[in-house]
């Protein structure tokens, strides 16, 4: 569309020029505008520890009703160790307990746990060992006397992942609640 005024000014001009715009035809004057340049990635963040692959929970049993059964809470500490608690029972009608909160060291897709108290004579040793698809407990021969499980029960077996997700708390046999990233050092003072 071209308009022909008897007098062009700026204003006229420039409504000429906007009511051109508008005929859907590409103004081949001007340059095209630049490309947008791609936007760095964003950090996603802090660094997720490499023991974050064994995050989660896990299960044996029916750790929730009357039957025997357990939960093992796993929380990527370090490249190297992971914080963990183990909360099993026997079931009825004794109800036999195991709780344990303790930092094991990993070698390869295992971890080692080991703690002594003062008083202990040898100690109290498991080791958890894991797959994609669940962990297997194991307690190191001679060293479970010191574990303090009662009643001759293990923490032995094979608990199934239910949840690959970054636990942030756990609740100790007391009660409390107890945040894996502020646990004071008195909580895991006899881990070796």
């Amino acid at each position: 569309m071209l308009l022909f005024l008897p007098r062009p000014t700026s204003r006229f001009l420039g409504i000429a020029l906007t009511l051109a715009g508008c005929t859907g035809q590409p103004d081949t004057s001007t340059p095209p505008p630049a490309a947008p340049k791609a936007a760095a990635a964003a950090p996603s963040g802090p660094a997720q520890p490499a023991t974050t692959t064994y995050a989660g929970e896990y299960r044996w049993g029916a750790a929730a009703a009357e039957e025997a059964g357990g939960i093992l809470t796993v929380y990527p500490e370090s490249d190297s160790t992971v914080l963990f608690q183990l909360d099993a029972n026997d079931g009825a009608p004794a109800y036999h307990l195991i709780n344990v909160l303790g930092r094991a060291t990993l070698r390869g897709k295992t971890a080692y746990y080991s703690a002594k108290a003062p008083e202990d004579e040898h100690g109290c040793r498991l080791r958890i060992a894991f797959t994609p698809a669940g962990a297997t407990v194991a307690s190191v021969p001679g060293y479970t006397q010191d574990c303090l499980f009662g009643g001759n029960l293990t923490a032995d077996g094979t608990y199934r992942r239910v949840s690959q997700r970054v636990p942030a708390y756990v609740i100790s046999g007391e009660g409390d609640t107890l945040y894996f990233a502020h646990l004071p050092p008195d909580q895991l003072q006899y881990n070796q």
